[in-house]
């Protein structure tokens, strides 16, 4: 896969889950702040890309899927920066001119922790076995939070309901991205919570993360605001949660082919909720 083909995924990837809680703010009553969505785009997709650009100089051959050696590292460090500063410059655009809320700058600023220093020092959580957790609020619950708030400067409980599925799925797919080959200890630098936590303790980490989101997933399905026909295709992603923990049972971690799978049907996991909760969203416009 080439780079320019991965970032576009990766900024398609950051912005389907802050689409959705603009689709969220919508359907619960807000009119579309059309210039608001655009800046919020650029931002969200600035970020991302700095987050790309931060692991291209800092740990390129590393994890499952290690990114092709292309570009000198100026082009990347260049990239990182200004990718950084727009989404600073959009940030205080947002908070100052549209009046979006207090939370404007922190929302920011949980991304660049969450992308940039996800790889980057001094921070490098990847290194230090948070670069999951940070990861997965970024692709979770912080995009849907940031897409809601932006648009309506408000708070509302929905925001959990759909946030927090989708940052337990992003979790347990970044989590296997880490795992180490299989017959290996480790990669050849330090990369990831499972490499830390071994095959065994990894896999109890998984099982528990894949039941909580198996749990979310049947509140969504019991407790909708309004029961719609698109809230019975929540079973297939509980489905596809269960076949997941039926490879992790037999030990899929011991086999490099299985864990390659296991990386996709997590990939499926969390691309499968946002557009199943995207149609729930759309139906209740």
């Amino acid at each position: 896969m080439t780079l320019v083909k991965l970032g576009f995924l990766m900024v398609l990837s950051g912005l389907a889950p802050f689409g959705l809680g603009v689709l969220l703010a919508r359907s619960s009553g807000y009119a579309l702040k059309t210039p608001v969505l655009i800046l919020g785009t650029t931002a969200i997709a600035a970020l991302t890309l700095a987050g790309l650009a931060s692991r291209a100089l800092y740990a390129p051959g590393e994890g499952r899927w290690p990114l092709p050696a292309e570009g000198p590292c100026k082009s990347w460090r260049l990239l990182a920066y200004i990718s950084l500063a727009l989404a600073g410059a959009v940030g205080v655009l947002l908070q100052t001119v549209w009046c979006t809320g207090d939370l404007t700058i922190p929302l920011g600023v949980l991304g660049i922790l969450g992308g940039y220093f996800s790889f980057a020092p001094p921070l490098a959580w990847q290194r230090r076995g948070l670069g999951e957790a940070f990861g997965s609020l970024c692709f979770g619950l912080g995009a849907v939070f940031a897409g809601y708030y932006l648009q309506s400067s408000n708070l509302v409980t929905e925001i959990l309901v759909l946030g927090v599925p989708l940052t337990l799925a992003a979790f347990n797919f970044f989590f296997m991205l880490g795992f180490p080959p299989a017959g290996q200890k480790s990669w050849s630098r330090p990369f990831g919570l499972a490499e830390r936590l071994g095959p065994v303790g990894a896999a109890l980490l998984y099982t528990v993360i894949n039941i909580l989101t198996v749990v979310c997933l049947v509140f969504c399905l019991l407790f909708p605001a309004s029961r719609l026909w698109p809230h019975h295709l929540l079973w297939s992603l509980i489905l596809l949660a269960l076949v997941g923990q039926e490879m992790v049972k037999r030990r899929a971690y011991y086999h490099e082919a299985r864990l390659r799978q296991l990386c996709w049907l997590s990939l499926a996991l969390w691309w499968g909720m946002n557009l199943v909760f995207a149609l729930i969203l759309g139906v209740r416009l």
